[in-house]
């Protein structure tokens, strides 16, 4: 992983910033002025639609983020909104960029569902890209796993450290760490699945890699040497793990340039003019759909259920009903 993509000593710019997202805009608007042009579109039309797109795009990815994602912040203090505090949610920035598109198409009497044929291969290809970021950023994670597939991020990822040092308070002074974070991860991890963190790498080169080779020190012994030798270890107070978890950003990256490919197989035959719009919202919702249940960093909603997980549900049913139910027709 490589969260630091640019370190000038004075400022650090980090794999999920702006140069990752003006990159994926950039390609996206040469990409797609390219299908509009082709398709008939004026260059000058393109770019009101873009601005206008990208513009409520932008506003629905900050929206989304406190509605589902952080939303005791957002109801704490609805005017965090206009902070820099938070993010923006790639799902709600996909679906704003829709609406805006739409918009603009109702202004200026063009027909959203044609246009809509020459965009989706460029955002579907474009949101592929985007998850490669989160993954050398550390952000969108998984969860803990021992599969083969599990990986262990950067301890300068800011969201991956800040969800395990969450749950540090629990075990750093408890007398058996090892214990208390074996029943944290019961069920997904075992103690000799997590590798020591970066701070008890005078213990890895002793030939120890995973928190197991720790059980020499545990159970404690209730005397003062007791604590002050482990102090000398640095293993009181207990530091940080970190858990191996699921590329859920590589899965998603992967399913949608899969999903890519296959809409450009399809995308010149008769049954699909005018529906590409909705081909690209019941991949991608049952694509994000499937994701989510990997994912490290879900807000339920209700049962087991996340929000992206129920808004993925009614965008896939949408998105079928609107794909049969869709007449082609020829209109710029």
């Amino acid at each position: 992983m490589y969260p630091v993509n640019i370190d000038f000593g004075f400022i650090k710019m980090y794999g999920y910033e702006g140069h990752w997202a003006l990159g994926v805009l950039v390609f996206g608007f040469f990409y797609q002025r390219y299908n509009c042009i082709k398709a008939g579109y004026t260059h000058e039309w393109f770019i009101r639609a873009y601005t206008i797109s990208i513009i409520t795009g932008f506003l629905f990815a900050r929206l989304f983020h406190f509605l589902f994602w952080d939303t005791n912040s957002f109801f704490n203090n609805p005017l965090i909104f206009f902070t820099q505090a938070g993010g923006f949610a790639i799902l709600g920035g996909t679906m704003g960029t829709g609406f805006g598109g739409y918009l603009i198409c109702k202004i200026d009497k063009k027909d959203f569902l044609t246009w809509c044929d020459s965009l989706m291969l460029p955002i579907i290809i474009g949101l592929s890209i985007s998850r490669i970021s989160c993954f050398l950023n550390g952000d969108a994670y998984g969860s803990p796993t021992d599969s083969i597939f599990g990986v262990v991020f950067s301890e300068e990822s800011i969201d991956w450290t800040a969800k395990w040092k969450s749950i540090h308070s629990l075990y750093t002074t408890s007398q058996n760490p090892l214990a208390v974070i074996s029943q944290i991860f019961v069920g997904q991890i075992n103690l000799s699945d997590i590798p020591l963190p970066n701070s008890l790498s005078h213990i890895k080169q002793t030939g120890c890699s995973n928190l197991a080779c720790l059980n020499i020190y545990y159970p404690p012994i209730a005397s003062g040497d007791y604590v002050k030798n482990l102090t000398q270890l640095k293993l009181y107070p207990f530091p940080v793990v970190y858990p191996p978890v699921h590329p859920t950003q590589l899965y998603e990256s992967f399913l949608l340039f899969v999903g890519y490919l296959f809409m450009l197989k399809i995308q010149n035959k008769i049954f699909f003019k005018r529906k590409m719009f909705f081909v690209f919202w019941a991949y991608y919702g049952f694509t994000r759909l499937i994701v989510e249940i990997f994912r490290g960093d879900r807000n339920i909603l209700f049962f087991d259920l996340t929000y992206a997980q129920a808004i993925c549900i009614l965008i896939v049913i949408g998105s079928i009903l609107g794909m049969f139910f869709t007449k082609a027709k020829n209109e710029n």
